[in-house]
């Protein structure tokens, strides 16, 4: 369960899952400082890693946390265990080869090279029966070889919303890569063959199209068309206007909201479409203005506004997980036994919303930000939000201008 947790949520930020790590049983109240800290001790060895997110998991009532190494995972240096706050916590990471595909390695290997099972035999002075009995091996398992080695695609078709099935570019481009490399040994008709078996819609007639035009072309030439048509080519007006016009879709939870609108702040970084200094304040601006907030969060969040004092991402994610889980224990304290009667119910939630403006309530920043307000920081090419005055006095409702959403 936990290593599916991993898969989805690397193909989700598009990232290669054997090169992620999930960190479970965080504790809500280790701080950043301890736990990157805890992090640094124990990964150390293992070189650079980039925290990716964070999630409170209601089932552990802990956090967990995705992290992207540097390199694949040195299963000899991974540590199971991270000793941290409230006890260790849990390494999770997708777990090494198992034999068949060892298998599949090493005669992929010995076909490269030009050799065979007997061939290697007789360079180590084994004897007839040795050579016999390798042989005997190597075809009882070559059926398990060759299935380990034809590995299904993933489906993609192009659309710019994957179908249920389908894959993104970005994750099936990953898989595929890896395929290729593996199936060096299959002839290039049977890898046309298993390419075109992968794709659906405008992706296939692409590739069709490409080899009626020439049918010498090679699966990886086929593949970087793809990667010129699908992949990530957007200009930086196009990847700019999709982080601010970014919002919070019908069912979608605001961390999922949040985390997606991450991805596509970072790309405008490294494409120059944001300037870096302005990361924490568009983002701030996006959550106020796209998303459905509650109204002790929003009054938080647009104190920190007046005050100039935008939060980061890993802030705002911990803002809203926070605001999620008091909305879950509010959900639960309405729905009291009927045998209670509404009057219990209604004084249940009269309590709820009452801790709402407690210390332990979701908006602690809000005590933080103090009262003198301060003027946002400019932003170059941004023009101003217009403010009603009922929505600066804290009465929590968020206009969403109609504009197109982001992917």
């Amino acid at each position: 369960m936990a290593v599916t947790m991993l898969q989805d949520w690397c193909r989700w930020m598009g990232v290669s899952a054997r090169r992620g790590l999930l960190i479970l049983g965080i504790p809500e109240d280790c701080d950043e400082a301890e736990f990157q800290e805890s992090l640094e001790a124990a990964l150390w060895p293992m070189g650079h890693f980039t925290v990716l997110g964070k999630v409170f998991r209601e089932e552990d009532n802990a956090t967990a946390a995705l992290v992207e190494l540097d390199r694949e995972v040195n299963y000899a240096l991974v540590p199971r265990e991270i000793p941290g706050t409230g006890g260790p916590w849990t390494v999770v990471f997708v777990p090494r080869c198992s034999g068949e595909e060892f298998l599949g390695r090493v005669f992929h290997f010995l076909e490269q090279q030009g050799q065979t099972v007997e061939s290697v035999a007789g360079a180590l002075g084994l004897g007839l029966r040795r050579v016999c009995w390798l042989r005997s091996v190597s075809q009882a398992v070559q059926p398990w070889v060759e299935t380990v080695r034809y590995q299904r695609l993933g489906v993609f078709s192009g659309r710019d919303q994957p179908a249920p099935g389908e894959e993104s570019f970005e994750a099936w481009l990953d898989h595929t890569t890896d395929m290729m490399h593996v199936w060096q040994g299959v002839s290039e008709r049977e890898r046309r063959r298993r390419l075109l078996e992968a794709l659906r819609g405008t992706a296939l007639q692409l590739v069709h199209g490409l080899l009626a035009e020439n049918p010498a072309r090679t699966a990886q030439d086929c593949l970087a068309a793809l990667i010129q048509v699908f992949g990530d080519n957007e200009s930086q007006a196009t990847i700019r206007v999709k982080c601010l016009t970014a919002q919070q879709q019908s069912g979608e939870r605001l961390s999922s909201f949040v985390l997606r609108l991450e991805v596509l702040l970072q790309k405008a970084i490294e494409k120059g479409a944001l300037p870096r200094a302005s990361l924490d304040h568009v983002r701030l601006r996006q959550v106020l203005t796209r998303a459905n907030l509650i109204e002790p969060l929003d009054e938080a969040l647009r104190k920190l506004r007046m005050v100039g004092r935008s939060p980061t991402f890993l802030e705002m994610l911990g803002l809203v997980r926070e605001s999620e889980a008091w909305e879950a224990s509010l959900a639960r304290s309405v729905r009291a036994p009927a045998g209670d009667g509404a009057g219990a119910q209604a004084n249940a939630q009269a309590v709820a919303r009452a801790n709402a403006k407690a210390p332990g309530g979701p908006s602690p920043s809000l005590a933080q930000a103090g009262d003198e307000e301060a003027e946002e920081p400019p932003l170059e090419g941004l023009k101003p939000i217009p403010e009603e005055s009922e929505n600066e006095d804290g009465a929590g409702d968020t206009s969403h201008p109609e504009s197109s959403s982001g992917k």
